[in-house]
């Protein structure tokens, strides 16, 4: 029998999960209603209760109240669908793992197609000494991979998992963010093959636009997923979902002008034509890629994560609101802006466009400056944890780049070059490596083992990837700066990116490693009738376990009171996690009369003497 005293003993903000969920399984419901749902394996993540409900946007009282309930009247099963089950990942479900394929696929493509190559292509301009050296398609096929390979899948991957969880129900379609996975991955590989083999083989061209609108439907599927899994859930438009909203219109639009600019400038007939494509129109696309679909989304993931996960200021809703205004109308300036002075080319609208550069400025400083993140953060949990310095590198390197920009008239002044595309590169450099890419791994490295049920504090600090990627970014940075006034700072710039793939590969195998971890631990904890079926039936045996290996058990748990097996939800869920013993416990049954009327049903030997009784 369940003493309440001792519950109540057990149960506060400070509990860890598995501590909890290893006394109490049956409050596992209560969890997995407010977006627990198979994350952390059996036992949950390593954290307390009240940080879940920091982190999953929860009452914290309205939990604790829930969960005492859940313990004393034995809540078994929830009354939402069973989740969709896939071939090949144990028990786990879509829905549970789907950001397992996005972030190693991820990983996979930086370290090839994205940063590898990217570090490749700058050994080369290294030697040859100038940024024209190398094929103009080359470089935008690297460019596309990191885009839509790094970021795009990073970001699609983190949304599908993390959205559904901050509004407390379910992904709207599992099955089709899969076919969203297939369809992108697909078409990255078909348009990065097509785009860089542009001019040595006939069918690159429709190779490039096959993949591109492979990209495009994949895009479309993860949009409509995100817009009906937030109408389903009935909560509050609050200005964090607008972020995350805006970046996915960003992406959907960035990745049809991609297609159009993709084609233009692999079907022009002259190299006039081509660098006309590429002065025009390529600047307001990286605009779209970089300001838009990734920053909007960080700031989005921000807001909704930073204070729950460091302790940080909560943004207040007016604030957000106008930050987000600020900065939606600060990308699109920059964009139409530089399109329109290329049209007409007057200098006096890039006079305007700097104007729209801070309005950007202005606009992130909004949103950032409540943090303080140049200071100490608030608790030395917060100040250990080892994506904490990701996170605040991250951020420093976003105002390096917003100042680059903003100075770049007086760069141009300085330099004598009307524009520099060396300068110009550094910028951009300064927020997709050192923004971009690490907030990547700062929030990753958090949230990757606390899906997998591993504490964080177990795992390495990953200084060495930190300060591997850092020192590539600011040799790179400066270096490429410093070019437009001695050739000789070429011969460094190689060195940056081999820096900086280093440190990703030494950050992504470490990550694949605790995926690989958490998958295999899932699979042996959760898998019914996991191992060689006993001769008898023991107390610490699970109850899905006893159902999967003697299927005549049934009847007898209905006898007894276990009438909650015929429900599925029940078998795949509850029943994975609680032992005979427990159960016997939570309905106050003997377990020597439970034990041997399962075994006599079994066929099997029936004990005249059970240990551990109920």
């Amino acid at each position: 029998m369940i003493c309440e005293n001792d519950v109540d003993e057990r149960l506060d903000l400070e509990t860890m999960i598995p501590d909890f969920l290893g006394r109490y399984p049956q409050a596992r419901v209560v969890f997995d209603r407010y977006g627990l749902n198979g994350c952390g394996g059996r036992l949950g993540p390593v954290e307390s209760i009240g940080f879940f409900a920091r982190t999953h946007g929860v009452d914290q009282q309205r939990l604790l109240a829930e969960l005492h309930d859940a313990v004393m009247h034995d809540v078994m099963v929830d009354e939402a669908p069973p989740p969709e089950p896939v071939a090949g990942d144990g028990q786990s479900t879509v829905a549970d793992t789907i950001y397992r394929r996005f972030f190693t696929a991820g990983i996979a493509i930086v370290l090839t197609a994205g940063a590898t190559w990217g570090a490749w292509l700058l050994w080369r301009i290294g030697i040859q000494g100038a940024f024209t050296s190398i094929s103009l398609f080359q470089v935008n096929a690297h460019g596309h991979a990191q885009i839509f390979g790094w970021v795009g899948l990073f970001i699609m991957g983190f949304a599908y998992q993390a959205f559904p969880r901050m509004w407390h129900t379910p992904l709207a379609a599992p099955r089709w963010a899969a076919a969203s996975f297939a369809m992108m991955l697909t078409g990255l590989c078909v348009q990065v093959t097509g785009m860089t083999l542009a001019g040595a083989w006939s069918h690159a061209l429709p190779a490039a636009v096959a993949g591109n609108i492979l990209q495009i439907a994949a895009v479309a599927i993860f949009a409509a997923q995100l817009a009906v899994t937030f109408a389903r859930s009935g909560k509050p438009f609050e200005p964090y979902v607008a972020f995350a909203l805006a970046a996915v219109a960003w992406f959907a639009a960035m990745t049809v002008f991609t297609l159009w600019h993709t084609y233009q400038t692999m079907a022009a007939t002259s190299r006039e034509q081509l660098l006309y494509y590429v002065s025009t129109y390529q600047a307001p696309l990286r605009d779209m890629q970089v300001h838009g679909l990734a920053l909007f989304m960080i700031l989005g993931v921000s807001i909704r994560m930073l204070p729950a996960l460091f302790d940080l200021p909560a943004i207040s809703r007016r604030r957000a609101w106008a930050g987000l205004a600020m900065l939606t109308a600060a990308v699109a300036g920059e964009i139409v802006l530089f399109i329109i002075y290329r049209w007409t080319h007057q200098h006096a609208w890039t006079g305007v466009m700097w104007l729209s550069w801070v309005l950007l400025a202005v606009g992130v400083g909004v949103i950032v400056w409540p943090w303080r993140l140049w200071r100490r953060l608030p608790t030395a949990e917060a100040q250990f944890d080892r994506s904490a310095k990701f996170i605040r590198a991250a951020y420093a390197w976003l105002a390096v780049s917003l100042a680059m920009l903003l100075l770049l008239p007086v760069h141009q002044v300085i330099s004598g070059i009307a524009f520099s595309h060396a300068y110009y590169g550094a910028i951009r450099h300064a927020i997709t490596v050192g923004f971009i890419s690490l907030m990547i791994m700062g929030i990753a490295a958090k949230v990757v083992p606390t899906l997998n049920g591993i504490d964080t504090r177990t795992l390495p600090r990953l200084w060495v990837p930190f300060a591997l990627v850092n020192l590539g970014c600011f040799l790179r940075v400066s270096t490429q700066t410093l070019t437009d006034w001695n050739p000789t700072f070429f011969a460094v710039i190689g060195i940056s990116g081999t820096l900086e793939v280093t440190g990703l590969a030494w950050w992504g195998m470490g990550l694949v490693r605790i995926m690989r971890r958490g998958k295999r631990e899932s699979a042996a904890a959760a898998g019914p009738g996991s191992g060689p079926r006993p001769s008898t039936i023991e107390p610490s045996h699970r109850v899905a376990d006893v159902l999967a290996w003697f299927p005549a058990t049934e009847p007898v748990f209905i006898e007894f009171g276990f009438t909650a097996i015929r429900h599925a939800i029940f078998r795949r869920t509850l029943a994975r996690q609680v032992t005979l013993a427990q159960a016997c416990r939570m309905h106050s049954i003997a377990i020597d009369e439970f034990l041997p009327a399962l075994n006599a049903a079994a066929g099997g030997f029936v004990p005249l003497r059970v240990e551990g009784r109920g």
